[in-house]
Parts: structure tokens; sequence; C-alpha cells
């Protein structure tokens, strides 16, 4: 619906036209009436007013400055003008003020309306341009806040072949996603390396952080260069410079900048980051180029928490370091094995930071880290318990510590102390386990009871719960079991007068037989002569 505001300082024009024509019939939902324009602005501040019919001539403020004002602060509303004389000058400035029409008094009605008719029209179709750029507006924003995603996505499919290079398909990729190159642009590769987080964090906060270190690097690293900073599907974190035709990177700057974001990572996210530092490449040899950085990456192992600039440095893989001697895992397992896990823990402070001065090889630290995970996987086997109650999965798949020996220093020390730990607590845990395992066979004893329900009863998988019952007990469950029901059955036996058939069922068989000849294995006697004994003597 529509509001409309009539304007005249006339009495008897402006009823005229509010009261003396007929409006029911259009989509008008409310008539205002002002004698002057002064009373006529107050009501614009008041009201929203999609159509005004104002006179010109006015005492005080005349038509032609309400529609001044009207074009200033009610830009969407329409204005008619009335008008007692045919003045040329008076027309002109009204149209070239917005004046959507006028009409000379005295007033046809009919005239009026079909001016008005018209005026509406024009009103509801600014009102649907109005709504479409609004959803375009919308639309707009989300597609910007949205852009950085599709980029990084883009990047993503082009590093992993999956875009083709036709020089017209790229062009029309990059002005979509209004990135500033083009096919002869070069792009250079900054590898972001996260080392070592000196907080502890679990997967999803530590994918929180990487994405915070990404946001950095776009602020300290790219700061007013063109560029983009995202993860690859491979999750490296990396930063990509553009450089278009005739572009030179400023190559000191860069290495500076990406030191100052190396010392950013450990003063405000407590992380330990190096950068390496790429040369310019085409579209086409820009994932050589990363590989290469990759290469960079993996050969150092002794320059933690550095700026590695690949301009400077060798691609080839360091030999230093391959005829280190490894520790006697075996002996380090016995260490554990005895509780002595502190003893542990100097050594294998001692052994890696030798390693460190030494420059150890990447394929040292490697074997070091296998070495360590076959003991723990030994040890735990040979205390009889699951290696899962000790360490979670992420702590056993962390494929990425042997990158330097500090980092690596800094998990061999974490499960050493982990492993001693639950070692020297294991026989309290045992115990809590085995009571359980007791209880619930004790109130089950009526039931078929197999492994599989007991060791679910008591969250343990059931080959592992087998070795420790035997392991604290001496026995097998299945003894026991045999053991508990025999018992019961002699109770019985004594205290009742059931049938021996219902107490046979009673402690969990249906076979009579069968439960009468283990009686007998177990007794001496038959379950029928045992009562016959026993009741007599009580």
């Amino acid at each position: 619906m529509v509001s409309m505001l009539v304007v005249d300082d006339e009495i008897y024009a402006l009823k005229g036209i509010t009261q003396g024509i007929d409006w029911s019939d259009l989509p008008i939902g409310s008539i205002l009436e002002a004698e002057d324009a002064t009373r006529a602005i107050r009501l614009l501040e008041e009201h929203s007013v999609d159509l005004i019919i104002s006179d010109i001539e006015m005492p005080g403020l005349n038509g032609l400055e309400l529609l001044r004002w009207t074009r200033d602060n009610r830009p969407q509303t329409l204005t008619i003008f009335l008008t007692g004389h045919a003045r040329f000058d008076y027309a002109q400035e009204a149209l070239h003020n917005g004046c959507f029409d006028y009409i000379l008094k005295p007033v046809d009605h009919d005239t009026l309306k079909e001016i008005v008719i018209r005026a509406l029209a024009e009103i509801e179709l600014r009102r649907e341009r109005q709504q479409f750029e609004e959803i375009i507006d919308i639309n707009r924003r989300q597609w910007k806040n949205q852009l950085p995603i599709l980029v990084e996505r883009f990047w993503q499919e082009l590093l992993s072949g999956r875009v083709r290079l036709s020089p017209g398909r790229l062009n029309r990729q990059f002005e979509y996603f209004d990135i500033p190159l083009n096919t002869g642009s070069r792009v250079l590769p900054v590898l972001l390396s996260i080392e070592q987080w000196d907080i502890e964090l679990d997967a999803r906060d530590e994918s929180i952080m990487e994405y915070a270190l990404r946001k950095s690097a776009a602020e300290i690293i790219l700061g007013e260069w063109p560029g983009t900073v995202l993860q690859d599907r491979n999750e490296l974190n990396m930063v990509l410079l553009y450089l278009n035709e005739g572009d030179t990177a400023d190559r000191a700057a860069l290495l500076r900048r990406c030191s100052e974001y190396v010392d950013a990572c450990q003063s405000y996210f407590h992380c330990r980051v190096s950068c390496y530092v790429g040369e310019d490449a085409g579209l086409g040899g820009l994932s050589s180029s990363i590989d290469r950085l990759q290469q960079l990456e993996r050969s150092n192992v002794s320059a933690p928490q550095s700026v590695q600039d690949a301009a400077s440095s060798g691609y080839e893989m360091s030999g230093a370091g391959t005829g280190i001697q490894l520790p006697s895992f075996a002996d380090w397992g016995a260490l554990l094995d005895n509780g002595s896990y502190e003893q542990l823990g100097m050594l294998v402070e001692d052994t890696l930071k030798q390693w460190q001065s030494e420059q150890a090889s990447r394929e040292a630290l490697e074997l070091f880290h296998y070495g360590m995970m076959s003991m723990m996987y030994r040890v735990a086997y040979r205390k009889g318990f699951s290696i899962y109650d000790v360490f979670t999965v992420s702590e056993l798949k962390d494929y990425q510590v042997p990158r330097n020996s500090i980092q690596l220093l800094a998990w061999a020390s974490k499960m050493v102390y982990k492993m001693g730990q639950a070692i020297a607590e294991r026989p309290r845990d045992a115990s809590a386990v085995i009571a359980k395992v007791q209880s619930f066979i004790h109130e089950n004893l009526h039931k078929e009871l197999t492994r599989d329900d007991i060791a679910a009863s008591v969250y343990r998988n059931p080959a592992y719960l087998s070795r420790l019952y035997r392991k604290e007990t001496g026995s097998s469950l299945s003894d026991y079991i045999t053991e508990v029901r025999i018992e019961r059955a002699k109770r019985l036996l004594i205290e009742t007068n059931d049938k021996v058939s219902n107490i046979a069922e009673g402690v969990g068989y249906v076979h009579f037989s069968y439960f009468a000849k283990l009686f007998k294995k177990m007794t001496g006697l038959s379950p029928q002569e045992y009562r016959k004994m026993y009741q007599i003597l009580h």
C-alpha cells in the first residue's frame, strides 16, 4: 500500500482532493493533509510518504522549496505539482528538481487521478527495483565474504593439477575470482612450516590456530603486496606472492618480513615456525617450485625456527649425521619395564641434544622415531595392556614429529613420561578392572557368559582382557566362571531343597548331564551325593 500527502494552503482545494476524489479503487493506505510546506516537512519527518500532491504557490516556503527538501531527504518520494499559473520557468524548475508531473488549477479530478495512477505504477516499479538491488547487494556481500575461500579452492585445484592451464580458461577464472594475474604472470611461493606448538592443542584447536597463523601471514608477509595465503590439499600452509610481467620481488624485504613473522608466531601464538622462501615461477612451474621448498624443509634438521632462502640454498638432501649410532631401544624398553622412566627421559634428552650438535640427518631422526614407537608397543604388550589406553591416536600417528631434533625431543619426552606413569599406575587400574569383571560374573551367573560379553562390560578388548585376567589372577576367565558356578551350586544344594536340575539351570548350565559330570570332577561327588552328605552334617 502507498501513503500519500496532499499540501495546499486553500482548505477547499485541499479537501477537494483528499475527500472529493474516490481513491478507494487505488492501493492507497493513508492520505495525510498539510496546509503549508512547513507542516508538510514535519509530516515527512514523522511518516513514510510515497507520493506528494502539492501546490506550488503557498505563503512561506513554496512548493519548489518543499520539492528540493524532499529530493535531499526523501529521494524515493514522488511529487505531483498543482499550479494556477502556466509559467514555463515554474515547470522547468520543477522538472529539473525531480517533479514527477504537474497539473494546472482548477484541477480536473479525472486527470489528476490518471497522473496518480501513473505515479503509483512508477512507485511500484521503483520498489521492485530497490528490492532487486537489495538482493544483489546481499549476494554481493556474500560473494565478497566467500571470495577468499573460493580463491583458496582455486589455488588448491591448480596446485593439485585439476585446473586446465589453457590461457583462455585461466584468464576467465582470474577475472571471475578477482585475482590480479594473467597467464603470463609469475608467482613466488613461501612455505610456512609449523614445527611445534608450545602449548597442548587438540585437533580442532590446532586447525583454528593454523587459520590464525595464515591470517597473520597475510598481514605481516604480504601486507600491501598482491597475493594470497592458503592451505593446499596436502595441508601445507603457504603464501603466494603475485608478480605480473615486468615485476620483480623485493627479496630482501620479503626475507625481512618472514623473519618478523617467525618472531611474531613465537611471541603471540606460542608456535615455532620456519619460512622457506622460493623463487618466482610461471603458473605451469609453480607446483615444482613448491616441491623444491618441501625438499628444502625436509633437509633442514639443524636450523629450526628460521628463514631459509631457496635462492641461496642447495636443494640436495644433506648427508650429515648419517653415521650416527642409534641407541639400544631394547635396553631403553627394559628401563621402562623396571619403572625407571625418569632415567630413560634423561637418556633421551642427552641423545637428541648430542644429535643436534652433530646435525643428525632427517633419516636418522626418522629411525629414532620408529624405534621409539616400536619400543612403546612392545612395552605395552609385555605389560598386558593396550597402547591406546595410554596414548591418543594423534600421538601415535604424528608423522610430522621428526622434522628436527628439538621437536623430536619434546615428543619423545612426553611419550616416555606418559608410558612410565601408566606402568606405575597399572596395578591399581588392573585391580579395579578385575574387580568389575568378577562382579559382572557374579551378577550374571545364570546367563550364558561369553568372553565378549564380559569384555564389553568393562570396555576392553576381549583378547586383551583375557591376558590381563590371567596375568593378574593366575587363572583364566573360563576357570573362574566354572569355579564360581560350582561354588554357588554347592551352597544351593546344602541350603535349599530345589531340584538338582533347577539348581544347574540357575547357575548357567542348560545341560544337566554336563553339569553333573563337571560337578563330580571338581568335588569328587555327584550333586545328589554332595547334598546328602552335607545336609546331614548341617
